[in-house]
């Protein structure tokens, strides 16, 4: 078996390029890299090689998830690692542990440190950084307000003193008091900011854009649809989801389940036909259910559902929310990589490291079959196996 040190072929592939689908495709791994991608006509396969054959299945890029909250029965902050490998057998080779809005100030500081301070573990590195969801958002727009709270400087200063840029991904509803502030404190570490639970309007939100706001926290889903009252009647404002369907320098994050609970089909269709290819993302906003089997004829099969709060995040993990998302909308398996990982991998400026298959970049690699069945996962030139 390839330990990620040996020299590694998969031959027999379809490669899913960033252009195209290379026919009998071959890859060459060595030192956890990707050495060579291309045709077998162009490629030449080691006499040495470990061969992995993809027997006429597709290769691309492992996906990224950055907004994931939980899975295997695992919360991301409890339980960073057995989280990851969770997702990591569903094709997931980078993912940031994402916290809740609804955590108190110390139960945030303690989850970053889990995160921080987690042990180096075979695999770990599918960690990627982590993605802060809160608590600087509109109360009118979460599940379980009481933890919401304003920007507090002390609270934003003491978390990017101890993570910094380990801190990928913030969530925010610019609309909010010294949410400003706190932008340009989090614009010194590179974050990519995220708008999400607000009902800010469309210029305040193009304002935060120079401090780094690049993503539309899963579009459709806890937003505000009109920021003030219709100023004539029987029209619609612009809120948030339309101000991000129009901006070109932000991504839109969706959550596309099996029965467009969280986005209808149609509004995925929308949605990737408004923003493009190259500027929608893929996420699970799985919870620690994630992953787990549902009920045979389960509607709820992807949807995290609470009694008495309603909708909470998905089970869904990265290769079902990419399955769905193609049904959903038509598109091809080279689209569905560039969502599912390219993409990602951009707006966490990782773009020179991974998302897509191309030499230098590090041998994150999923085999799957065209509706996306995971066959084969390899991290950083290792292949992952269960247990």
């Amino acid at each position: 078996m390839s330990d990620g040190n040996q020299v590694t072929a998969i031959v027999h592939a379809k490669l899913v390029t960033p252009h195209s689908v290379i026919d009998n495709g071959v890859i060459v791994v060595k030192d956890g890299r990707i050495a060579e991608c291309g045709s077998h006509k162009e490629i030449a396969v080691p006499e040495d090689a470990f061969i992995i054959d993809a027997e006429g299945q597709y290769a691309g890029p492992g996906f990224i998830d950055i907004h994931c909250h939980g899975g295997g029965g695992h919360w991301a902050w409890e339980e960073p690692y057995l989280f990851a490998l969770s997702h990591l057998k569903h094709g997931t080779t980078g993912i940031l542990p994402t916290l809740f809005y609804n955590q108190s100030r110390e139960n945030m500081l303690e989850g970053v440190r889990n995160v921080v301070q987690m042990e180096k573990q075979p695999f770990s590195s599918a960690i990627v950084g982590m993605h802060l969801e809160g608590p600087y958002i509109n109360p009118k727009y979460g599940a379980i307000t009481s933890p919401i709270r304003p920007p507090d400087p002390d609270e934003y200063h003491a978390l990017l003193e101890l993570a910094g840029d380990r801190i990928k991904v913030w969530t925010l509803a610019p609309e909010l008091p010294g949410q400003e502030e706190f932008a340009e404190a989090a614009a010194k570490y590179d974050i990519a900011l995220s708008v999400g639970h607000s009902e800010a309007d469309a210029e305040t939100i193009f304002s935060f854009v120079r401090y780094g706001l690049q993503i539309g926290c899963h579009c459709t889903n806890a937003s505000g649809t009109t920021p003030s009252p219709s100023r004539y009647g029987g029209t619609r404002e612009v809120g948030v989801d339309e101000a991000v369907l129009v901006h070109d320098d932000i991504y839109a994050e969706v959550i596309p389940d099996a029965n467009g609970i969280h986005v209808r089909p149609l509004m995925c269709k929308l949605i990737y036909k408004t923003k493009g290819t190259d500027k929608v993302i893929i996420i699970t906003d799985g919870m620690d259910t994630a992953g787990l089997p549902s009920e045979p004829g389960d509607p709820f099969e992807d949807v995290n559902y609470v009694e008495g709060l309603g909708l909470s995040g998905s089970r869904l993990t990265m290769d079902r929310a990419v399955r769905n998302m193609m049904r959903h909308t038509g598109a091809g398996i080279v689209d569905a990589f560039i969502m599912a990982s390219l993409n990602p991998a951009k707006v966490l400026k990782l773009d020179k490291e991974m998302g897509s298959l191309e030499k230098g970049k590090r041998a994150n690699i999923v085999i799957v079959t065209g509706d996306i069945e995971v066959k084969q996962v390899m991290l950083e030139g290792k292949l992952y196996k269960e247990g």
